[in-house]
């Protein structure tokens, strides 16, 4: 079988490691993948080049020139007259709307598209933009895959006649992590977030829950992994609060569970999310979490249970949860246990493997 994938690109997000990841369990005996970066190559690129099903590697930056969308449509048809794919399988909503697009424009409506949700659209984006999404990319698309369950019932109701599927996110674990994971018994609490500098990841409430916790009586200092276009700003804020003796950002980190074993909190403040990588490695590993109740959160923590769930754009209702986990360590080591036996259940990657491959030979009949 050939697929064809599209995606923005190869940088260190989720979605493309999810790609990633996909693309290094399909069997190369059974598959053949060309992948088309539509906005640029990214970090990532040179991985795609060692996966046995990868044969063809194509990216539409125009160079100097920045190339409109309806010239990437064209150019995505070109390449699915060259190819010949037997599936189009489009990530992110803008490589979605350039293969829907393509499609809608009478290109290849015979060869199956299938759309990748990555996120919540409908908490995410303007009328106008989820106008565009539904004629574009719900309209065109023959199957629509997304990661959380939440966001898939959502989908089915609002679009019932549609092939609407959930599939959890391939999940990679060093198999002795858990018999690593000890809680830190010093009294300086290390407070860590993972997660791109974008304003849809809510870093900045976070900054403010820790500005009101250092009012309060305990000890802390907090991590922030990742890089993005907000670092200054959060760097800033922080010198702001006079927080920066507490406050580090290591920029991104490759090895991030090395330095989850090390903490006692996680904290994913987002605005939205669908069902979030870094959320669930943390869980995975048995960290206390603290996350937004929004989107695809709620499939994961059950709150008070496995982890607590605050208010997006909260920060005083963040700092509250902070400081109780900070403070009540054996409330904390009980949210963690439950957290890794809730991903234990809900995610196995071969499982999920077989379900996408189902989707696809479907497709093909």
């Amino acid at each position: 079988m050939r697929i064809l994938y599209v995606i923005d690109s190869m940088t260190k997000d989720g979605a493309e490691s999810q790609l990633l990841k996909t693309l290094a369990q399909l069997p190369s005996e059974r598959y053949e993948a060309s992948v088309v970066l539509s906005r640029a190559e990214g970090e990532r690129i040179s991985a795609l080049t060692t996966l046995p099903c990868v044969q063809q590697i194509t990216t539409l930056a125009g160079g100097h020139k920045r190339r409109h969308l309806l010239e990437k449509a064209f150019a995505v048809a070109g390449i699915v007259k060259a190819t010949q794919p037997d599936i189009v399988h489009s990530w992110l909503w803008y490589s979605n709307f350039i293969c829907g697009l393509s499609r809608r424009c009478g290109f290849w409506r015979r060869i199956p598209f299938v759309a990748s949700q990555r996120g919540d659209y409908h908490a995410r984006y303007s009328k106008f933009r989820l106008w565009l999404t539904e004629k574009v990319i719900y309209n065109t698309a023959d199957a629509l895959l997304t990661n959380a369950e939440p966001i898939q019932r959502h989908l089915c109701q609002r679009y019932p006649d549609k092939n609407i599927h959930s599939i959890p996110n391939l999940l990679e674990l060093p198999t002795e992590i858990w018999a690593q994971r000890q809680t830190p018994k010093t009294e300086e609490k290390l407070i860590v977030s993972v997660g791109r500098f974008a304003p849809e990841k809510g870093h900045r409430y976070l900054v403010e829950a820790l500005n009101l916790l250092k009012q309060q009586n305990v000890t802390w200092r907090c991590t922030f992994l990742g890089e993005g276009e907000l670092e200054a700003e959060l760097r800033a804020r922080v010198a702001e609060y006079g927080l920066s003796e507490q406050v580090a950002f290591p920029g991104f980190c490759e090895d991030v569970f090395s330095v989850l074993l090390t903490a006692d909190v996680f904290v994913l403040p987002s605005l939205h999310e669908s069902s979030p990588n870094a959320l669930i490695e943390a869980m995975a590993v048995g960290m206390p979490c603290i996350a937004s109740d929004v989107g695809g959160i709620v499939d994961l923590i059950e709150d008070e249970k496995n982890g607590l769930r605050v208010p997006s754009k909260d920060p005083e209702a963040l700092a509250s949860a902070l400081h109780r986990l900070l403070t009540h360590p054996d409330f904390a080591m009980v949210l963690g246990q439950n957290a890794r036996t809730t991903i234990q259940q809900k995610f196995n990657s071969t499982e999920s493997m077989q379900r996408l491959e189902a989707i696809y030979q479907q497709l093909m009949k």
